[in-house]
């Protein structure tokens, strides 16, 4: 029953089909898919499968597309030849020889910068070139490079001064600070040995530049003093207001830009040790073969030797802390206790000439020389202590 009820349904089916193609066939023959066909004759043989296809294809409304070659005209560039190739390499090489020769031209001074910048420019553009000559001038120098050297310029046409009353809690760095000057133009310009004497009420002189006083001595000349502190001649004329350079022994000058000498400053801002005494240095600071025993020992200090009687002196300023006599050691000795954690020891001293908690100033005798003590010699024994540690006195310290 069922086979029966399958074999009538694919029967209509099928008939069903052959209907469907049989007015498909009509409807060809009549000429309605007719729009369909292409009008172009094909030399090859068509495919059935794709005319068939063709002809139950829908059919599609003409687009009428604007021609894009009037309004955009795109030409792709041609692949060179060898021989073009060639010519573009040589034509590339001649403008960099070109180039180069012009730059070295323009080094040797052979053609100036404003031989170069002269273009031929169109009627009514005075700007432009105004623009362009103006790299060649001189006014415009921090524009560009160029081959354009100015001289040195003056610093200042002269120098004026001002006069100050310190003030209390006043100190010279601060007020060098506050006029933009370097606190050794104010120490040379007021000849201030030790700034920490700097007391209120006192006045001082204050110049607008930084540089330093100096007295013109026999023999001097405006061409070695410029030569000596590195500062051109007409600086020097300028900041002193000098139509010429002759120059007499006893003449006041200022010397813009130069500085006092390491030796001043230290001295003046009380971190200088001067030598205690003058004499050959027999021992340094550091490890040495014992004078008596031989055996290798620490040498805490340096010895300067000389004639007995040779005076002694504070290497710098400060209060004697200690006084005494080391028979198997130092003998005859002094300790000064010094500013910012400094003390300096005399040893073998012949006499001594101070006394406990007195004051001594920089460069004051203290005793003479001798051979007091453990010595083999009259010389004298320096050692410099910073916070009780020993330092060499030598290394940075001692300035003769």
């Amino acid at each position: 029953m069922q086979r029966t009820q399958k074999i009538k349904r694919n029967t209509r089916r099928n008939s069903l089909v052959e209907k469907a193609t049989l007015l498909r066939r009509q409807s060809v023959r009549k000429g309605k898919f007719k729009s369909l066909i292409p009008k172009h004759k094909c030399n090859s043989r068509p495919n059935p499968k794709s005319a068939i296809t063709t002809r139950l294809s829908p059919r599609l409304p003409k687009l009428k597309l604007p021609k894009v070659s009037k309004w955009l005209k795109l030409k792709l560039p041609k692949p060179l030849t060898l021989d073009e190739h060639k010519l573009l390499l040589t034509g590339t090489g001649v403008l960099v020889v070109g180039l180069l020769t012009l730059g070295a031209l323009q080094l040797n001074g052979t053609i100036s910068p404003a031989e170069e910048l002269q273009f031929d420019l169109p009627e009514g553009s005075g700007t432009i070139s105004g623009e362009m000559l103006a790299f060649a001038s001189p006014e415009s120098e921090a524009r560009g490079s160029g081959d354009i050297t100015l001289g040195e310029r003056p610093i200042v046409t002269s120098v004026n001064t001002n006069s100050y009353v310190v003030q209390r809690g006043d100190t010279l760095s601060e007020i060098a600070a506050e006029n933009n000057l370097d606190v050794g133009t104010l120490i040379s310009f007021n000849k201030i040995d030790d700034v920490r004497r700097l007391i209120a009420g006192s006045e001082i002189t204050i110049p607008d530049i930084d540089g330093v006083p100096y007295t013109v001595q026999r023999g001097d000349s405006l061409e070695k003093i410029s030569a000596r502190y590195e500062v051109s001649l007409e600086n020097l004329l300028d900041a002193n207001d000098l139509q010429t350079a002759q120059i007499q022994p006893g003449q006041k000058l200022f010397i813009p830009g130069a500085a006092i000498s390491e030796y001043e400053y230290k001295k003046a801002m009380g971190t200088l040790f001067i030598y205690p005494a003058a004499g050959r240095l027999t021992s340094g600071f550091g490890y040495r073969s014992d004078p008596f025993t031989g055996v290798r020992r620490m040498h805490y200090g340096v010895d300067l030797a000389n004639r007995t009687g040779t005076s002694v002196n504070a290497t710098m300023a400060g209060r004697v802390v200690a006084v005494g006599n080391q028979a198997r050691g130092y003998g005859n000795y002094v300790v000064i206790k010094h500013n910012h954690g400094y003390q300096s020891l005399y040893g073998h001293l012949s006499t001594i000439e101070v006394r406990q908690n007195q004051y001594i100033s920089q460069g004051q005798r203290l005793g003479l020389m001798g051979n007091s003590g453990r010595s083999t010699g009259s010389h004298l024994h320096f050692s410099l202590y910073k916070n009780n540690v020993p330092v060499n006195p030598l290394g940075g310290y001692l300035y003769k």
